[in-house]
């Protein structure tokens, strides 16, 4: 039995709930009628639910309301990470500080004096988003809990430390990994 029919069930019960509490209101005392609005008003909730109106009223207001504080962390921790590989990448790993904090090779507010690593291009043996699929045996198509599982599969299967170990193999997959979860 799936979900959306427990939920037109449940709404049918409560439906005929109302309308025994409607009916017990007007032939035998009015404090049924009282009862009778909230078991409605669950009723209708039901039932903009199991229509699916209320799942798409969700989607439209998160839609407008745009990204939420967990969404702009993500975007956030994304745009770090990016910047760490264009560093490793360009052959720094102090992220183009130097010991006093301060980019190397600036000069002033405006570092007009050296080039900032994340101007550059990313490394051409950069893995795309395309082959990651293809490491991990997706289709595009695939959502972020299917490409969490299948990582895992994955992994539990070539770990370096298993019987069937594949060490390039895992750092391989962990890349792939890495480039879908960015």
């Amino acid at each position: 039995m799936t979900n959306r029919t427990i939920v037109v069930g449940l709404a049918g019960t409560f439906v005929g709930m109302t309308a025994l509490l409607v009916i017990g209101g007007i032939v035998l005392h009015p404090i049924a009628l009282a009862l009778a609005v909230p078991f409605g008003a669950v009723s209708y909730f039901l039932w903009y639910h199991a229509s699916g109106r209320l799942h798409d009223q969700a989607r439209r207001s998160a839609a407008q309301a745009g990204p939420t504080e967990r969404e702009r962390a993500r975007q956030r921790a994304r745009a770090e990470a990016n910047r760490e590989r264009a560093y490793r990448a360009a052959g720094t790993t102090d992220g183009g500080r130097g010991a006093s904090g301060r980019r190397r090779g600036a000069r002033g507010p405006g570092g007009a004096g050296g080039r900032d690593p994340r101007d550059r291009a990313p490394a051409a043996d950069a893995m795309t988003e395309r082959e990651a699929y293809e490491t991990l045996g997706l289709d595009r198509t695939a959502d972020s809990e299917t490409v969490r599982r299948r990582y895992r599969e994955r992994a539990k299967r070539i770990h370096p430390d298993g019987e069937d170990g594949d060490e390039e193999g895992f750092k391989r997959l962990n890349e792939a990994y890495e480039v879908l979860t960015d």
